[in-house]
């Protein structure tokens, strides 16, 4: 009884000892232990010796190799149990034996430097094309999430539905935003911006275009984060005509001087006088303006049918949107049903019931550029699917260049076998041969890192030019980048380098001396089934780039209604004033000028239409609103642009009841529902209610980009001074400005600015011209990567079978029957990743062309192409190698064996 009661150590730490050793030196070590442990209770008491046996199998924990040898030493007397210390050493310990696994790593890259290399290249490759993705993708998910409250800023917005067209603006009335505010709970500041086109801004003698001007409200400085280095933030834009400008602009204007109660004149709208200088506004946001007027110079309306301004709204701290929704309703009805009822007239209850909708949504202002597409965006958004598109494909290269890693190390097992063989025989155990492993894999990480590095920094300029982005040096040591990007190349080195650690440790010494280990590709299940999938995703890309290249193709080549080819537009004529009907008859005069329009309203360009309320005289319908683009062109409009007819006539000066004309679209014809649309009377809804006779209908033409469908569009006589349009019939375009610009100067100082119809329609499409490049570079990067671990692969190959290869030479096999031998399993592959990769392909590249209204069917032979050429690249890539071994003296080889 007395030894059932006999002190025992902690059961957990024996079982975590017999687990972490092997199964004789555990019981060896356990037995020691168990003795020390008696020895410590008599002297020490029970609890302490439990706590001290606890430190010694702790230890054990450690790589200590010395462990072993010192209690060999305490069983054969030759050391006192009393100088055990498991700490003593062991921190030198571990560095010694981390040096030596250091050592040995780069001995074996030098002594592979080919599979080295092709590891290297390979994982550097990617390593740097991920890198490249990583800064592109946080750079779009940081869009406004540096303002103080961003989580708490929403703009807000118009939806609905009038005469079955959808309506979604980015702006609402004017009035919106203050009211909501002011009448209603939930929200603790608004603010407004609005827009008023381009200004030729004068400082003393000189001119200057600029686009980015803004009018906004006097607390947008405290709502938006974007601090002011000059001026007082909340009295800057207290006064009509105050002017806050950026740090660029101050510069550009002014040098060094203070330019505080200095002025500048902004184009029609007279002297501003600067009250504040802002910093830059950052890269990553939603609008980007350099000159900021007080909203209290301009006019936009009193009324709740217009557009009156971007309007962004400071909820309360866990304030329910859902209750601001409900309460901008209670708005809708109280504010915009009497206006209906004055412009349409009916009550907003008849109004809902005809099916026509109206009302307010609040979206978070973190959202707006990667989520927001509304009729009228200050800029041309990011778009979330691109980011889930390059993410995936950042993480598909890094896994391509991974597997690379693991292919090409298990691969070369055989080179391997006979060093673990010895080592487990020389009494090296599996966790000390996968540290030895893990070692090599994270140094080679780490190397390929340092090239990459040095790849991202040499791409950066162009990869800024394809992305149009603004990534510097310093942008991969800013805040935890760095940092981050070490480690995760140091667990890209343990995750890659895990499998092949642990099938080399795995092979049996006895197996492996006597020359049993089965290698090559047909043995390598794991590794087909990893080179599939790196072709898998080569072939996917592959299809995605052919896809995106025929849909640009598309675009640019569809019929689109117009002629937008040798079309010269000469911007900001309403300097001209009176002077510009003579400016456009002086150019009219020239040779090489066809015709010339007044042409303030045109395709694809900012301000490119406007909007109005249409009702049908004689409708079956009396109080069917139409909501409508509308146009105001001049009589040379449509042949200037070569714009057709479908039916009626054009508008001309011998008509003097052209000024109550109209022309209407075939899209309007059709949703109006009018099969004889000439001389149909339409009214205007709104402050500007007038009537109109239609007099022509004009054949469908894109004034919107391919996204959307062709919306119903009426055209007004009355030709805008904004713009002048010149059709051309030369092609000595430099001789022709000059001339132009000549005669521009004898009707104004201001700068000559001008532009091609062409690349404004071509620059709406800026965004999938971006993204068709990027997905073309990084679908060569992903095949490189494939195909460099396939010539690793048929390299070890065929160093493998190369005593087969010498016999079946001798045996009298031909080059081209050896070629395919090594060849065709690698082929095999690609075809069976093909297989997997269409369907794949097909369906993410039929969800991105859902984006457009009018896209490419895509076809068959696309996915046969995209096969035959991933096929012809491993092909080629295989074939290298196959004949470099096929062309092998076979003497040679076989005495080599």
């Amino acid at each position: 009884m007395a030894h059932e009661h006999k002190p025992q150590p902690p059961l957990w730490a024996q079982r975590l000892l017999h687990f972490r050793l092997s199964e004789g030196l555990s019981e060896e070590i356990q037995g020691d232990l168990d003795e020390l442990f008696d020895l410590w209770v008599d002297e020490m008491g029970i609890q302490k010796a439990r706590w001290k046996y606890i430190g010694q199998v702790l230890g054990f924990l450690r790589p200590l190799p010395e462990r072993k040898e010192q209690y060999v030493q305490i069983r054969n007397g030759k050391l006192p149990p009393a100088q055990i210390d498991v700490s003593s050493n062991s921190f030198q310990t571990f560095q010694v034996m981390l040096q030596n696994y250091i050592k040995i790593a780069w001995r074996n890259l030098l002594r592979n430097r080919t599979s080295s290399a092709v590891n290297i290249i390979g994982l550097a490759v990617g390593m740097a094309t991920c890198l490249l993705l990583v800064l592109f993708v946080l750079n779009e998910l940081s869009y406004d999430r540096y303002h103080t409250n961003s989580r708490q800023m929403y703009r807000m917005t118009m939806h609905g539905q009038m005469g079955g067209k959808e309506i979604n603006t980015a702006f609402v009335s004017a009035l919106a935003g203050i009211v909501l505010a002011k009448e209603y709970s939930g929200v603790e500041a608004a603010t407004r911006l609005r827009t008023e086109g381009s200004f030729i801004i004068k400082s003393g003698n000189e001119s200057f275009k600029e686009e980015h001007v803004a009018f906004v409200d006097s607390n947008f400085f405290q709502f938006f984060t974007i601090p002011l280095v000059k001026g007082n933030i909340r009295t800057a834009l207290t006064e009509p005509n105050a002017l806050v400008i950026s740090e660029t602009i101050a510069y550009k204007y002014f040098g060094n001087e203070d330019p505080i109660g200095k002025s500048l004149t902004l184009g029609r709208m007279g002297l501003f006088k600067i009250s504040g200088v802002c910093k830059d506004v950052p890269t990553n946001t939603h609008f980007h303006y350099d000159f900021f007027g007080s909203f209290l110079s301009i006019n936009p309306g009193n009324k709740w049918l217009n557009s009156g301004a971007y309007t962004y709204l400071k909820i309360e701290k866990g304030y329910p949107i859902d209750k601001l929704r409900a309460q901008s309703a209670k708005m809708v009805e109280k504010y915009i049903g009497p206006e209906i009822k004055e412009f349409v007239g009916i009550d907003l209850k008849e109004f809902i019931k005809t099916g026509n909708r109206i009302g307010f949504n609040f979206q978070p202002v973190t959202d707006i550029h990667l989520h927001s597409d509304l009729e009228g965006e200050l800029e041309a958004n990011g778009n979330i699917s691109y980011v889930y598109i390059f993410s995936v494909i950042a993480g598909f290269i890094l896994l391509l260049a991974s597997i690379n890693f693991m292919n090409l190390s298990t691969a070369g097992s055989s080179a391997r076998a006979r060093e673990v063989g010895v080592r487990k025989v020389l009494g090296s155990v599996q966790r000390q041969l996968i540290g030895q492993f893990l070692t090599e894999s994270v140094l080679l990480v780490f190397l390929s890192l340092g090239v990459a590095l040095g790849l991202v920094l040499l791409l950066l300029p162009g990869f800024n030019q394809l992305s149009g982005k603004q990534f510097g040096i310093l942008t991969l040591a800013s805040g935890w980048m760095l940092p981050g990007i070490i480690l995760s190349a140091l667990c890209l080195g343990l995750i890659a380098g895990s499998y092949p650690a642990l099938f080399l440790s795995s092979f049996a010494p006895i197996q492996v001396l006597k020359g049993k280990l089965q290698t090559g590709l047909k043995t390598g299940g794991l590794r087909n089934v990893l080179v599939t999938i790196q072709f898998v995703v080569s072939v996917c890309m592959i299809i995605g780039t052919i896809v995106v290249y025929q849909q640009l193709h598309f675009i640019q080549s569809k019929k689109i209604g117009f002629d937008k080819e040798q079309v010269l537009v000469i911007n900001d004529t309403y300097v001209l004033k009176s002077g510009i009907n003579s400016f456009k008859n002086e150019i009219e005069k020239l040779a090489s000028v066809e015709r010339a329009s007044l042409a303030g309203y045109l395709p694809a360009g900012s301000s490119s239409w406007g909007v109005e309320g249409i009702k049908i005289e004689n409708h079956a319908s009396q109080s069917e609103v139409f909501r409508s683009k509308a146009y105001w062109i001049d009589e040379d409009y449509l042949p200037t642009l070569g714009i057709q007819l479908a039916q009626g006539r054009n508008f001309s000066k011998d008509f003097p009841s052209d000024s109550a004309g109209a022309l209407i679209n075939e899209t309007a014809a059709r949703i109006y529902g009018l099969k004889n649309p000439i001389g149909t009377r339409i009214s205007t809804v709104g402050d500007r209610s007038n009537t109109y006779t239609i007099v022509g209908v004009v054949k469908d033409f894109h004034f919107e980009s391919m996204h959307q469908q062709i919306a119903p569009m009426v055209i007004f006589y009355g030709g805008d001074n904004g713009q002048i349009a010149i059709r051309l019939k030369t092609a000595n375009i430099p001789d022709l400005l000059s001339q132009i610009e000549e005669r521009w100067k004898k009707y104004s100082d201001n700068p000559f600015s001008y532009s091609f119809l062409d690349d404004r329609f071509n620059a709406i499409y800026s965004s999938e011209q971006r993204i068709g490049k990027l997905f073309g570079v990084f679908a060569g990067l992903a095949i490189f990567i494939a195909c460099l671990g396939l010539y690793g692969l048929a390299w070890f190959v065929a160093e493998q079978r190369t005593k087969e290869i010498g016999i079946r030479k001798v045996l009298g096999a031909t080059v081209s029957s050896i070629v395919v031998l090594l060849s065709r399993d690698f082929i095999k592959l690609v075809i069976i990743a093909m297989l997997i990769a269409t369907p794949i392909a097909w369906y993410g590249m039929h969800q991105w062309l859902q984006d457009f209204a009018y896209h490419i069917d895509i076809q068959w032979w696309i996915f046969v192409l995209a096969g035959l050429l991933a096929i012809s690249i491993a092909l080629f890539t295989v074939s290298f190698q196959s004949i470099k071994a096929a062309l092998t003296n076979p003497v040679k080889s076989l005495r080599n064996e």
